[in-house]
């Protein structure tokens, strides 16, 4: 039977229309190419429904954009205390039953594939339960019940339905080598590596994106930028360090700031630094813009299991750009130690800033930005694909 429909669950907290970051489902969603899509939005819960006017529905609401059929679920603007939590989510998934028969036909099983991810393992669960389908694809997108600050009572519950989803899954990938070596040895099932993927046109250069920016304006230069979420992965005392260094003129550190997960001594360090700045988190469509105007990008990944497992979108989306790259050695980085900076150590790290734009050439970003034309969204759908009807 031929596969017609694909229907994927977008990960919490990135709905649709959200434009904090990028992420791999919602990527994968308009790379697949030639069939009809359902894009399944993941509940946002009460406050961030309330605040973003989702308004009340008693059944799930679809609109197509992009060639995409993009549902949104009920009662959203219900809280979930007060005992609602329960009849909330049964009433979804029984609804969520009623929507897929509706758009998809009664025989939908037999030619639809169903894309869930490991980034948010309840909503993948429920999803899979309830739909019970014929062909599923797992792609585990990070160790995420490696993550910090998962209570043990949780993380039990969490291993259970991840459990559960390798066990449904028809194919089962992963972002990086990590995953795949620990998922195997693990749980003893097949995992086939599938790295991420970027979308090259977004970042690659374009002449509007030489234009200043007024917010960089007044900083002193050269300037060595991070763009994505300051939490637990990121090595900050390493920032500190690229700060101190007298090649760096300002270290931009764009994205959001999650201090929960920066060590208070640091932080406050951080942000007494007069060469640090933190400018927010930005729209992504202001990130090629923003990228293209740093002299070097960085990539401060530091070594705990999470991060060692993870393939960073960010890492991509730097090499569309052309520009000079320094990293941490993240395995994914190592793979790619011929083409970018790569440092095994803070000492090797810091050494590397001197060089990046002294030892940087029109011919190494040529191969830089080819290597991630290699790495799009699409390249990667297509694999998945071909990797599903070899396994089925």
């Amino acid at each position: 039977m031929t596969i017609k429909n694909i229907i994927v669950l977008g990960m919490y907290p990135y709905p649709w229309h959200s434009d904090e970051i990028s992420d791999t489902m919602r990527s994968m969603t308009k790379a697949f190419e030639g069939y009809k899509r359902l894009f399944i939005n993941p509940s946002v819960g009460f406050r961030r429904a309330s605040q973003e006017g989702y308004g009340f529905r008693t059944d799930w609401e679809c609109k197509e954009d992009q060639g995409v059929l993009v549902c949104t679920p009920p009662l959203e603007v219900i809280p979930s205390s007060f005992g609602l939590g329960n009849m909330k989510k049964s009433w979804i998934l029984k609804r969520f039953n009623d929507l897929v028969e509706r758009e998809l036909g009664a025989n939908w099983r037999e030619e639809t594939l169903i894309y869930l991810s490991s980034g948010g393992i309840t909503q993948s669960y429920d999803a899979a339960v309830t739909l019970k389908p014929k062909w599923l694809i797992l792609d585990i997108l990070d160790d995420n019940l490696g993550f910090p600050g998962i209570q043990e009572d949780e993380r039990a519950l969490l291993e259970n339905e991840f459990q559960v989803l390798l066990n449904q899954a028809t194919l089962i990938t992963a972002v990086s080598e990590h995953l795949v070596n620990k998922t195997q040895k693990e749980y003893s099932i097949p995992v086939e590596w599938l790295p991420n993927g970027v979308d090259v046109e977004q970042f690659r250069y374009r002449s509007e994106y030489a234009t200043p920016l007024e917010e960089l304006e007044d900083f002193r230069k050269p300037l060595f930028g991070f763009v994505g979420a300051l939490t637990s992965w990121i090595d900050f005392e390493l920032l500190l360090k690229i700060a101190d260094h007298p090649k760096t003129g300002t270290l931009v550190l764009v994205g959001p700031l999650i201090e929960g997960a920066v060590p208070a001594d640091l932080l406050n360090r951080m942000k007494d630094h007069p060469k640090i700045q933190f400018p927010g988190a930005k729209p992504y469509g202001e990130v090629p813009h923003l990228l293209h105007q740093f002299n070097v990008l960085l990539l401060p990944r530091n070594y705990q299991p999470h991060s060692l497992a993870s393939d960073p979108l960010k890492l991509y989306e730097y090499m569309a750009t052309g520009k000079p790259i320094v990293s941490t050695a993240l395995p994914s980085a190592l793979r790619f130690g011929d083409t970018i900076f790569v440092g095994s150590n803070h000492q090797e790290f810091l050494s590397l800033l001197e060089r990046a734009e002294e030892e940087w050439s029109e011919q190494k970003a040529a191969k830089e930005i080819a290597l991630s034309e290699s790495l799009s969204w699409k390249n990667r759908a297509q694999k998945l694909i071909g990797l599903f009807e070899n396994r089925r």
